[in-house]
């Protein structure tokens, strides 16, 4: 055989091989499936009582819960970074008018998608609803002033609902873990207003339990996210 011509033949094994193996490589990665929108029931199972944490307040309880699904850039709070107007009055005093509005922005910029507001209910307690995430809004966020309290809150502080593969998770509990708003000084449950001027930042708050010596009792709750459609 022509040596040319055993070239072109070595040649075109090499390109089938090669053919061959780039068909493989994409047979075993498929490119991975556009998700649709999810609906999901959230349950704030308030655990908080005489039972949990020290100096336990006559009628306790939790403001009416507020939230959004959103993108990254649609966050209610940021732990270490001065509360918004919004986030103040809720945590001072359980009114959420001016976080809705705020929340209404982000819905109007693109950032937030849907919005979830519950009841209040007293601690222990359990209050549920649901909200719609989007692939473009799979983030959660949640926010419940303590009552009575000077400015404490618990929230559901910017949870993803996508797993790793991109999709949705079915079932996740969180712990609802609480947070200072840093607008007033008061160190009790029931102290007196004290503003904090200039107004600190928001951070996460310790709460002792009703014994032991850990600066920290557990949660005051659990946010349970299922997935329902």
């Amino acid at each position: 055989m022509p040596r040319s011509l055993h070239r072109l033949g070595l040649w075109a094994v090499l390109f089938g091989l090669a053919a061959c193996s780039k068909n493989a490589d994409s047979e075993e990665q498929p490119p991975a499936p556009a998700i649709g929108p999810a609906l999901y029931r959230v349950t704030f199972e308030a655990t908080w009582s005489a039972d949990t944490h020290a100096n336990f307040p006559a009628g306790a309880h939790f403001s009416s819960v507020i939230g959004a699904s959103h993108r990254a850039d649609g966050l209610l709070f940021r732990s270490g970074q001065p509360a918004s107007t919004g986030i103040k009055n809720m945590a001072e005093r359980g009114n959420n008018t001016a976080l809705r509005t705020e929340i209404m922005a982000l819905q109007s910029s693109g950032a937030a998608f849907r919005t979830l507001e519950g009841r209040v209910i007293n601690s222990p307690g359990t209050v549920a609803d649901t909200i719609r995430l989007d692939a473009a809004h799979p983030r959660l966020s949640l926010v419940t002033m303590i009552a009575p309290s000077p400015d404490w809150f618990v929230a559901l502080e910017d949870e993803t609902l996508l797993d790793a593969d991109g999709q949705w998770v079915a079932l996740r509990r969180v712990s609802a873990r609480a947070y200072d708003a840093g607008t007033d000084s008061g160190p009790t449950f029931t102290a007196p207003d004290q503003a904090t001027l200039p107004a600190g930042v928001v951070a996460p708050l310790l709460l002792p339990p009703t014994s032991g010596s850990a600066p920290d009792g557990p949660p005051l709750g659990t946010w349970l996210l299922e997935r329902i459609k």
